[in-house]
């Protein structure tokens, strides 16, 4: 039976329209960021789903690559996003996909971390951190509540668990709720940005 950390995962999920997850837009505080342009910044979207938040990145200046390593996701959002960003959107894994290091400045997350077990959270932390330019950010939305492996995912962060995580490689610089969130986080999300430290293995 696959598993979170599989693509037939995700794959029969989106196949299913079973996505409690997706929150059919683009979330009100990343709209309100995205309003300082992005100038040609990178950002790179790891997990993107259906990928409502790359044109909106791309219409805000970024250059944006987005990976999913669920087929099905993959061609929602390249559909979604029309030919222009469809090769934006690269069928891969993020945790060992070729991107050169330090390649971005701002890495989005949105239900990504939440969607796999807490045993992987290292490594997408340290994966973040050498994708992310000097004082790039990590921004996105993070999933509070005490994990359950049985009932995951999605696996929230325990409360302290996620600075303890990150606190290693980044600085907390913005941290808020959220008030449109998906009844599925409802109440225990949080909009944060986490800024790249100098701080190397």
């Amino acid at each position: 039976m696959p598993t979170p950390s599989q693509p037939e995962f995700w794959n029969k999920r989106y196949l299913q329209d079973d996505t409690p997850w997706d929150h059919g837009g683009v979330p009100e505080d990343l709209k309100t960021f995205l309003k300082k342009k992005g100038k040609g910044a990178k950002v790179l979207i790891p997990g993107c789903g259906t990928g409502y938040e790359i044109k909106a990145f791309a219409e805000a200046g970024y250059e944006v690559t987005a990976i999913d390593f669920a087929p099905f996701a993959v061609e929602r959002a390249r559909r979604l996003v029309g030919p222009a960003l469809a090769d934006r959107v690269i069928l891969g894994d993020f945790f060992l996909y070729d991107f050169p290091g330090e390649s971005f400045d701002l890495i989005y997350e949105r239900g990504f971390v939440c969607a796999f077990p807490p045993e992987k959270r290292q490594a997408y932390r340290d994966r973040a951190a050498q994708l992310l330019k000097y004082r790039g950010l990590l921004l996105g939305y993070y999933y509070y509540n005490k994990p359950s492996l049985l009932e995951g995912p999605p696996y929230g962060f325990a409360w302290g668990t996620a600075d303890e995580l990150f606190s290693r490689y980044f600085l907390l610089v913005k941290d808020e709720p959220v008030n449109d969130s998906v009844a599925l986080f409802a109440g225990r999300e949080r909009w944060q940005h986490r800024r790249r430290t100098s701080f190397q293995e």
